[in-house]
């Protein structure tokens, strides 16, 4: 046995890390070329505080010229998963038939793929090799052919306030030689997830299709390939209810729970944020950015990380420092995308950063002395150390201890920089990093792109993750009526501070029934609250099926994160067998034997029909969008009498805001929407969805009021 362990052990040491797609003649180990991704299509299922996430994908070696025209090639896909997620199935398609993968320990998965591979038959091998990276290989496939394989993982969700977002895997898609023109995104919503959005592409257009396989209805898109991009995230409304989100039921014999909480809700008095973001650019100091891209990057991140209770404004670099606004503004999607445009342009090309640090710091204590000063810079000025020194006894001098500087470092110049106490430090970094440090806040170096251009906008993004009002005295305790809660993981990467602006993600398993307690409590300067809430059984969402597998693929990579002795690999292996979660010792085996075959495999594919979709404008059209008092809009589709179709309007919680029933038998009309509610009082501003409810299907489209 321990010769089986250490030998695990060196596999996945020696795993593959780079992200790539091949194709190979395992005959001539030296002929590898890169392959393509013909088709691509992601389903998405809300599992509580994570998303089942099942990618579909279509290989060939097109393009490839390889001196041989026999089954002998192999796919090999190295590509990386958020980390935290679960990868629990794999399927291979044997012509018509779905092979539904077997979990091995890795020595015996791989000895049978290695075994069959030399006998031409049909198998496929995943491997995890990281806590992120993963590795396919499908065998054979014949140059003219095409291999069909779909891999499943649990992924967790951001659950914030007022939204739930997803990232989605669009990483994978540019390791293909020949460009994937489209990709479908099928979407599966239920009561505490509702109304799929995507972020940053406000004009994308949802269709509801019917679910033929499991009844009700799912929604679909299909996404271009100007739309692969990081920034572009799933949205769903948020199922925080009162500050909470709870499920909790059985299966296979455990009781298992879910639980979301944030922390500020709790806090009696809680404020929204203040966010003073400042952009500091100098061409040249980083490869291949434009301020547009920065402008751009700075807008998404904002809309997606600040609420609707928080404020903000933006300073820009120039010869003078430009300000969206003389006050704080509001931070809802409409006034956020309005205040970029009158920007549009004004960040200039030249670093500015002795004028508009201390411009900006002088502008927070004018208009209330308290708030969070983002800094985005890529100068390097205070590339010595006597310089920055200087500088940093001004800035602290005129800096009061309620407002942080916060810093994300974009510049890739690596010949400006100075040693100092066993560091190196380039550019502006020694500056930001104390300022940050002196004053609560946080700092970011941009990681580097394989272009040796850093990302600036995943930079930025991380930057927001870290600021905030941070504790560690921060706990929650759940517990059932005549029962208990235990073997509680924490999955939202909190650490030992707690960030009470962001949810508190946890999983565990419990003994009891409905009610439970929810106790939060902890210390925020130096002030004890504590709340304690019952949550009746109307409140508990039901578990998923899937909530074992959630619970034991945390557990097994809270396993992977500690010294690996034989014990530790002992029990990841004996849990990720009996659980069928993938770890780093075990592997997801297909094969072309009957016994794999799947015919209970629901290939969600089959619900799409190959057909573009409509475009938005060619049914259903909103104008002015966004709108301050009144939106027309006009809808291009002839309805049958007996369709009794209707246009409905909901708010971003997923509750019916108006309705309006639509004529029959006229090839267009228009209705107007005064943004009135149904009771007649008047709606906040924010983002709406107009659903158009016809006999066979449902359009989604987004109205914005401002």
């Amino acid at each position: 046995m321990r010769s089986l362990l250490l030998f695990c052990l060196l596999l996945c040491m020696h795993g593959t890390s780079s992200a790539q797609l091949t194709v190979a003649d395992v005959r001539q180990s030296w002929s590898t070329r890169q392959g393509t991704i013909e088709s691509a299509t992601l389903s998405v299922r809300p599992k509580g505080l994570y998303m089942e996430c099942g990618l579909y994908l279509t290989f060939s070696a097109k393009g490839v010229t390889f001196n041989t025209n026999g089954d002998s090639l192999e796919v090999r896909l190295n590509f990386n998963l958020p980390e935290g997620s679960t990868v629990h199935d794999s399927w291979l398609w044997v012509g018509d038939e779905i092979s539904k993968a077997r979990i091995f320990d890795r020595w015996t998965a791989s000895a049978i793929y290695e075994g069959i591979v030399k006998r031409r038959s049909d198998p496929s091998i995943l491997f995890k090799n990281s806590a992120t990276q993963y590795q396919l290989q499908v065998f054979p496939m014949k140059r003219t052919n095409t291999r069909r394989v779909k891999i499943t993982w649990l992924q967790l969700a951001t659950i914030g306030q007022e939204k739930t977002t997803l990232d989605l895997p669009f990483d994978l898609l540019k390791y293909s030689l020949t460009p994937l023109s489209k990709f479908n995104l099928l979407v599966w919503t239920n009561d505490r997830f509702k109304v799929p959005s995507l972020l940053n592409q406000p004009n994308t257009y949802f269709e509801e299709v019917e679910d033929t396989i499991d009844g009700g209805y799912f929604y679909r898109t299909i996404l271009n390939s100007n739309q692969f991009t990081s920034d572009v995230k799933l949205a769903f409304a948020s199922p925080l209810r009162n500050g909470y989100y709870l499920a909790a039921g059985a299966s296979e014999g455990e009781q298992f729970y879910q639980l979301a909480v944030m922390p500020n809700y709790f806090i009696p008095g809680s404020r929204g944020r203040k966010v003073a973001l400042c952009l500091d650019f100098h061409a040249g100091n980083t490869y291949g950015l434009t301020t547009e891209q920065i402008l751009i990057a700075a807008k998404n991140t904002m809309l997606n990380n600040l609420i609707t209770r928080d404020s903000f404004n933006l300073f820009c670099s120039g010869l003078t420092i430009r300000k969206a606004a003389d006050r704080w503004l509001p931070a809802d999607p409409d006034t956020i995308r309005s205040a970029f445009n009158l920007l549009a342009g004004q960040l200039a090309q030249y670093s500015n950063l002795p004028n508009l640090l201390p411009f900006s710091i002088e502008w927070v204590k004018a208009h209330g002395n308290e708030g969070t000063i983002v800094l985005a810079t890529n100068g390097y000025q205070f590339g010595n150390l006597q310089a920055s020194n200087t500088f940093l006894l001004d800035v602290l001098s005129v800096t009061p201890s309620t407002i942080s500087i916060n810093s994300l470092n974009y510049c890739d110049n690596p010949y400006i920089y100075f040693y100092l106490n066993g560091t190196y430090y380039y550019a502006n970094s020694y500056l930001l990093s104390t300022l940050a440090a002196q004053t609560k806040g946080a700092y970011v170096k941009a990681a580097f792109s394989t272009a040796q251009s850093p990302n600036f906008a995943p930079g930025l993004e991380s930057l927001f993750n870290n600021i905030g009002t941070n504790t560690n005295t921060f706990d929650i305790n759940l517990s059932p009526k005549d029962g208990f809660c235990y073997a509680r993981l924490n999955v939202s990467n909190n650490g030992p501070l707690v960030n009470l602006d962001r949810s508190v993600l946890q999983v565990g398993k419990y003994f009891g029934s409905a009610p439970f307690n929810l106790a939060v409590g902890g210390v925020l300067e130096d002030q004890i609250f504590i709340s304690n809430v019952e949550v009746p059984e109307s409140e508990i969402e039901t578990i998923d099926t899937l909530s074992r597998e959630i619970w034991y693929g945390k557990f097994v990579q809270t396993l992977e994160a500690e010294q690996q002795t034989n014990p530790t690999i002992n029990n990841i292996l004996f849990n990720s067998l009996n659980n069928r979660v993938l770890s780093r010792y075990t592997a997801f085996l297909c094969l072309e034997d009957s016994s794999y075959y799947c015919d209970n495999c629901p290939d969600e594919t089959q619900l799409i029909s190959t057909d573009e979709l409509s475009t938005s404008d060619s049914l259903v059209n909103v104008y002015p969008n966004p709108f301050e008092t009144r939106a027309t809009i006009q809808i291009k589709a002839m309805f049958a009498s007996n369709e009794h179709p209707t246009f409905e309007i909901y708010d971003l919680k997923g509750r019916l805001v108006y309705i309006f029933n639509l004529s029959t038998g006229v090839p267009e009309q228009k209705i107007e929407w005064d943004g009135q509610a149904l009771s007649g009082s008047e709606t906040p501003s924010g983002v709406y969805f107009g659903l158009m409810k016809m006999k066979d299907r449902t359009v989604v489209i987004k109205l914005v009021k401002i």
